[in-house]
């Protein structure tokens, strides 16, 4: 049998969300540790020789799903791994409690902070693209359909995790009590290849890794314009070089092991700013006719959907892995994509509605607002979130590079240093292509299409193309979708695919490329100071 495409003896990509999943020496269960797994399809070549329906090993437990022992996982480490054991001090508790986690609580703070952040500021210039209405539908509309390839993606996870227990592989290592544990994290493309084969794995692994370097170029792009706007000493060029190099030193870090705090912050810092932008925006009242604008062009309108539609599971998974209870990452996306509507839309509506033509020349909305106590303070708060979640989304790109050039084993002062290319093409692409809302633009419709829509739909699809695989799907397909064979679920995810592919990844792409071929021919790259304004704006809070 094939080995699958993610090694499950590499180390964590993204520590902040590997579950030290603890089995005793002889589990409950009378699994025995495996050096491979084994994926369901080879590349192109269906099912593996021998099929899961054929080896007996379809049916489990409903609770199996979830990590055995978990509630004791940190009990049974003590002190080394938290420091709640017995004994443990007062700072040790309270460390591990301000920075440790894998609880439902953890995820839902991680799934709201690496879906919002930078986004909040070019969210109302996407808005004023599109006009308020259609971009209203967009994000409640699409917003839903990505939830619904989450849970898609999250039915695969489980069947693949269910899997790998049953075949002894989801554990492997074991620490120096022989306790086994499980090290090595799920990405987005180790679900993607284990149900349709090696080649399309690599194509989720490249469009996951192009959407990281987006996101990442972004933090940069962002933090220099919002910089710029409280600080005219230097240009956005100059703060882009400046700001780099603190945002760049983040990306050496390790790993993100402990983010419970630094999530906690970045929320209040992401509330306070939309909070400060609705104020602001509701003291100007309400332009005439703005609620009713269409549109701009069908330009615009694309390249707004393209940000405001965006969805994408790049880390969905590697959370899923940290929680003592994957099940209950249903719920958890749910509602954290009830917040992200709940914060996005009411100051984006409220900005464009007060500032209609302003909002359209800035794809930054500091860059409309007046300097002030409270813009300056919400201007430093992002800085924070945008470093925190800079470090969140390049730990799993950084990681792929290393296992690229194969240094994923060896020693920190040997794996830090060899990531040193990647960060440096991140920072020149981001002095280069300055041109905030088109680089959110391009890189969501090169990516989000297919990662978030496209591919989780035909992973779903082929796999479950058999009536054996459909009666042991380890979670119960609701009504509707359930009837005749699940044949509206099929027609959906069909439905699914063809339309994403030529609305996001044809027809916004064009719009995109174009886009930015515009920009580059009016400002160049390396622009000095894109869109920076002529007159400052005067109107206080």
């Amino acid at each position: 049998m094939a080995t699958p495409r993610s090694s499950n003896a590499e180390p964590a990509a993204f520590s902040v969300t590997v579950s030290d999943s603890i089995t005793s020496p002889v589990d409950e269960r009378g699994m025995q540790r495996a050096n491979s797994s084994t994926p369901f399809n080879q590349a192109g070549s269906g099912l593996g020789r021998e099929s899961p329906e054929k080896a007996g090993i379809w049916h489990s437990d409903e609770h199996e799903l979830d990590d055995p022992k978990a509630k004791d996982n940190v009990a049974v480490v003590g002190q080394s791994h938290s420091g709640r054991g017995q004994g443990s001090s007062v700072s040790q508790v309270l460390k591990a409690f301000l920075t440790e986690g894998h609880t439902a609580w953890d995820s839902f703070l991680s799934n709201a902070s690496s879906s919002i952040g930078q986004v909040i500021l070019t969210y109302p210039y996407q808005m004023a693209l599109m006009g308020v209405i259609p971009a209203i539908i967009v994000a409640i509309g699409v917003g839903l359909l990505n939830y619904y390839t989450l849970w898609l993606l999250i039915v695969l996870y489980l069947e693949r995790k269910r899997f790998m227990i049953k075949r002894g592989s989801w554990y492997d290592t074991t620490d120096s009590n022989g306790y086994e544990r499980r090290s090595s994290v799920t990405q987005f493309h180790d679900i993607i290849g284990f149900f349709m084969g090696k080649w399309f794995g690599l194509l989720a692994e490249l469009l996951t890794g192009l959407y990281i370097l987006g996101v990442a170029i972004a933090q940069i792009v962002a933090s220099a314009g919002s910089q710029y706007s409280i600080d005219q000493n230097y240009n956005k060029l100059q703060w882009g070089l400046i700001l780099g190099v603190v945002i760049l030193a983040f990306g050496l870090l390790p790993s993100f092991r402990s983010v419970r705090l630094l999530n906690i912050i970045a929320l209040c810092g992401t509330n306070y700013s939309c909070l400060y932008f609705f104020i602001y925006a509701a003291k100007h009242g309400i332009q005439p006719g703005a609620f009713t604008r269409g549109p701009q062009s069908a330009q615009g309108f694309f390249l707004g959907a393209a940000v405001i539609g965006a969805g994408g599971h790049s880390i969905q998974m590697e959370m899923m892995d940290a929680m003592r209870q994957s099940r209950k990452m249903t719920k958890v996306s749910f509602f954290s994509w009830c917040w992200n509507i709940v914060l996005l839309l009411p100051h984006s509506i409220a900005i464009v509605l007060a500032f209609p033509n302003l909002i359209l020349s800035q794809a930054n909305v500091y860059s409309i607002l007046p300097d002030s106590g409270w813009k300056r303070a919400s201007v430093w708060i992002m800085l924070i979130h945008n470093i925190s979640a800079f470090t969140l989304h390049t730990n799993p790109l950084l990681y792929m590079w290393e296992r690229l050039i194969r240094t994923h084993h060896h020693a920190w002062y040997i794996r830090l240093p060899s990531r040193t290319p990647v960060l440096a093409v991140i920072w020149l692409l981001s002095l280069a292509l300055p041109f905030y809302g088109t680089v959110n633009s391009l890189f969501n419709v090169l990516t989000t299409g297919f990662t978030a829509f496209i591919l989780p739909c035909a992973a779903f699809n082929w796999h479950y193309r058999t009536k054996e695989r459909r009666d042991n799907c380890p979670v119960k397909i609701p009504w509707p979708l359930n009837k005749w064979n699940w044949k509206p679920l099929f027609c959906l995810n069909f439905f699914l695919m063809a339309f994403f592919f030529s609305t996001s990844a044809v027809t916004g792409l064009v719009y995109a490329i174009e886009k930015l071929i515009s920009n580059i021919h009016t400002f160049h790259v390396f622009a000095p100071c894109y869109q920076c304004p002529k007159k400052p704006v005067h109107v206080g809070l």
